[in-house]
């Protein structure tokens, strides 16, 4: 938790609620004022995302905060969904700013599991 009191008001998930929805585009003005505190202030220890395979594969990172140190990968987090990735980055630093968790409703998947055209799970 920071060591001051929280820029976000955890009783505002109306933004939550958008990112959750589509985590990757353009967002409205509150939500993008959200992403904004969460995405400024120290670097070191913030979560991030780290591309293993162009596409296909991420991992769970924390930032190092010393420029040219590159960031530590988070043993045994893993993604083959670059949405859920960005979910769970954004629930984790929404958390690190608040100090609170998010509400159950925000705990399932963002969707099941996803299928090709052909109807074979991905």
């Amino acid at each position: 938790m920071r060591a001051n009191a929280p820029r976000i008001d955890p009783a505002d998930l109306d933004p939550v609620r958008e990112f959750r929805a589509c985590p990757i585009g353009l967002h409205s003005p509150a939500l993008e004022a959200m992403l904004n505190i969460l995405r400024a202030g120290t670097m070191g220890g913030k979560y991030c995302i780290i591309c293993l395979e162009p596409h296909r594969k991420w991992a769970l990172g924390r930032l190092s905060g010393i420029r040219g140190v590159p960031p530590e990968v988070v043993p045994d987090v893993e993604y083959d969904d670059l949405e859920e990735a960005e979910w769970d980055v954004f629930r984790r630093r929404w958390e690190a700013e608040t100090g609170t968790r998010l509400p159950p409703e925000f705990d399932a998947p963002l969707r099941e599991t996803p299928t090709n055209t052909a109807g074979e799970s991905r």
